[in-house]
């Protein structure tokens, strides 16, 4: 079974990635492996079994879906007609998720009108169906891949619906009714502090926990705990099947009832992938308690992988999918590994290390995904998981009782829980790894746990640490490159040098959280936890909105600002820089930044210009990875005349001031530069009408390349030395 789960896997991967290279040598190197193992032994045809199947579900799911696609890109309509499958209340209105009749993929609409809508109701909707975007910078995360696997391949935006059809009630009615019945309960019940972790645990409901408090315990490795985990489905089946034998009920009826229970609850929570591969594996489990055979772990977790995978191949776009599937195996392969301990010394010893082989068997997938982990945080899982299981069984035995004082004994171990958080488990950043560094990871991990060294534990450490230092030294050999971000309606510019990441502006009037959800993944792509030094060529918020954010995260050791007047907003940015302890130095013409790698001088403007603030623009020009650049802000009509006069010279690379406004990059300052390509960073059908055609005509005219954020996402130029 695990063999044609890994086959299948791996024929899903390769459809999906049908146009990456990277993908056709993946594949090929799984064929040529594949065959190398079937002249060992005949059983490992089984895989060829699951690729073919792998290579036909997925290849059967994406041409419907890009044919859905295609259908409506044809159609272009302002009003559809759909039922409602599920609501959720946000800040400003509704989050309802819809099913459109004769269509596979669901809609995700947000509405901010009045009508009250319920899981059920048939609406009318005026507005236009849109598609899920690409990322678009390194590291982003991707909303298509996220939407994709939940088989949601729309998003609507309206404030005008229709009713149609009210609900007569339904399943999911009655489940939404039960999640807020549920809720009030827990509000009586915890105290403010633990309320949105019972939640999160209980009912995988999420949205009142903070991003801070997702950032803590994503730190310390215990994100899994923030929602209904797998562990949580089968706590609440196996319990109700234990119940049940011990009251004499016989092995079928228990298992019936328990299976049942935990499909109850898995459907009440949400239906998260973690939670289904759960449920099927629990139900494989009671089938081998009812006909008397041995449950293998790895067997019914593969299982489960390929009726989820033959159910949505898409499946293997969801992270959680990746995460959830390689702790089921991760176990399953401890378990195989491990004796039974009697004495209580065993035992104790046997908890901590567990959660340390857990932890350096996901280590590869967690680093290949969010290119960070926690070294340390098999200490916090080993304390942590115990006494939020035991809070978790407290809470679901009292959910259904008024407040009683076992409910301040459960709240206790949950402020606990949120406290083990808080501590710092050495997070180590290493950036983007290619697969195969993590295919030399499980290669090294399997030879140990195979090979003749399975029974020493020190050479098993020393082989592990191998797999984890070849990680390390990936940012090491990782080619420089300057990247220009796609962050909306503003300016970025990220260079990755030897001394650390240098970042030019970063900000946006078209998107929020900038810093966030664009230039922070970027930074951790590269392999960095802070910005070397970040400058702010002037103080327009599409320049800096997304710096005050990393600076306000503690995320920037030195901060460039121009030595101009200082109004409010400069003051603003001072103070938060003394407060996170990030080192301010002032920039004008003759002052230069310059590491390894790269040097830029700035030459514009002087020493408390009087200049208008865009005219009076930080403008850098020197040598960055080889290249010649000029990096010109927003200078445009007055500055740009002043910076003719002020030591321009020939270069490869201009990033296009303003952003492509018709005021700036003249004619006579394209005779001075001679730019080879120019960069041009804009929102896509932004208010503005950037780049103006005017710009775009003198580009052309002057045979310049110009490439634009709008068009193709962050623009990356890698480094020649």
């Amino acid at each position: 079974m695990v063999l044609i789960f890994a086959g299948c896997m791996t024929g899903v991967a390769a459809v999906w990635n049908e146009m990456s290279i990277t993908a056709v040598f993946y594949f090929l190197l799984s064929a040529i492996v594949f065959a190398v193992l079937i002249r060992k032994s005949k059983n490992y045809l089984l895989i060829i079994a699951g690729l073919c199947l792998g290579l036909s579900v997925m290849g059967m799911q994406k041409y419907s879906a890009q044919k859905e696609w295609m259908k409506v890109l044809n159609e272009q309509q302002n009003y559809y007609q759909s039922e409602v499958i599920k609501v959720t209340n946000r800040d400003k209105g509704l989050t309802c998720l819809l099913k459109r009749q004769g269509y596979e993929g669901k809609i995700l609409l947000y509405y901010s009108g009045d009508e009250d809508i319920y899981p059920g109701d048939k609406i009318g909707v005026w507005g236009s169906l849109e598609f899920w975007e690409n990322s678009s910078n390194p590291g982003e995360f991707s909303l298509k891949n996220y939407y994709l696997s939940k088989g949601i391949y729309f998003t609507s935006f309206s404030d005008h619906i229709q009713i149609l059809n009210y609900s007569s009630g339904g399943m999911e009615y009655y489940f939404m009714k039960c999640r807020q019945y549920f809720k009030d309960q827990i509000q009586k019940q915890y105290s403010k502090d633990t309320i949105p972790l019972v939640q999160g645990m209980l009912l995988g409901d999420k949205s009142e926990i903070s991003d801070v408090q997702k950032d803590e315990f994503r730190e310390s490795g215990l994100i899994h705990l923030l929602a209904v985990s797998g562990l949580h489905i089968s706590m609440a089946g196996r319990s109700i099947y234990n119940i049940l034998r011990k009251m004499g009920i016989n092995f079928l009826i228990s298992s019936f009832v328990g299976f049942l229970t935990a499909g109850f609850y898995c459907i009440l929570t949400g239906l998260s992938v973690s939670a289904i591969r759960a449920w099927i594996m629990l139900g494989v489990y009671f089938l081998a308690q009812i006909t008397g055979r041995p449950y293998d772990l790895l067997s019914a977790g593969a299982f489960a992988g390929i009726l989820l995978l033959l159910k949505r191949p898409f499946y293997i776009l969801d992270t959680g999918f990746l995460l959830s599937f390689t702790a089921v195996f991760t176990i399953g392969s401890i378990q195989q590994m491990e004796n039974q301990y009697k004495n209580y010394v065993q035992k104790f010893l046997n908890s901590v290390k567990f959660p340390l082989y857990i932890q350096m068997g996901m280590l590869p997938m967690m680093i290949y995904i969010q290119y960070e982990s926690p070294v340390l945080s098999f200490l916090s899982n080993c304390v942590a998981i115990p006494v939020a299981s035991m809070a978790f069984e407290i809470a679901v035995c009292f959910l259904w009782v008024p407040y009683v004082p076992i409910h301040r004994v459960s709240d206790t171990m949950f402020r606990f829980v949120i406290w083990l958080s808080r501590l710092k488990y050495g997070m180590i950043t290493v950036g983007k790894v290619p697969l195969f560094w993590v295919f030399i990871y499980y290669g090294i991990l399997g030879i140990i746990i195979n090979g003749n060294l399975k029974k020493n534990f020190t050479f098993k450490m020393i082989g592990i640490y191998s797999g984890i230092l070849i990680l390390l030294i990936t940012p090491m050999i990782r080619m420089p490159a300057i990247v220009f971000m796609d962050i909306g309606q503003g300016d970025c510019v990220m260079m990755n040098t030897k001394g650390g990441m240098v970042v030019i502006d970063g900000g946006s009037s078209s998107k929020d959280h900038v810093g966030k959800y664009q230039m922070l993944p970027c930074l951790k792509y590269y392999g960095y936890r802070k910005v070397k030094i970040a400058v702010i060529t002037h103080l327009d918020s599409d320049h800096y909105s997304g710096i005050l954010e990393l600076l306000e995260m503690g995320k920037i050791e030195y901060l460039g600002l121009p030595a101009v007047p200082k109004d409010q907003n400069y003051m603003k940015i001072e103070k938060i820089a003394e407060r996170m302890n990030a080192k301010v130095f002032y920039l004008s013409k003759g002052n230069k930044i310059s590491g390894q790698d790269f040097y830029l001088d700035i030459i514009h403007p002087q020493k408390n210009s009087s200049l208008e603030k865009n005219a009076a623009s930080l403008v850098m020009q020197g040598e960055v990875f080889g290249y010649k650049i000029l990096l010109t802000g927003d200078v445009e009509k007055e500055g740009e005349k002043v910076l003719k006069e002020e030591g321009l010279k020939n270069t490869e690379i201009v990033k296009i001031a303003h952003h492509g406004s018709k005021n700036s990059t003249s004619k006579e300052f394209l005779d001075i530069v001679k730019p080879l390509t120019g960069i041009i960073s804009c929102g896509k059908n932004n208010r503005y009408g950037h780049p103006h055609q005017e710009v775009m005509k003198r580009l052309k005219e002057y045979h310049i390349k110009i490439r634009r954020t709008d068009q193709e996402g962050a623009v990356i130029i890698k480094g020649r030395n």
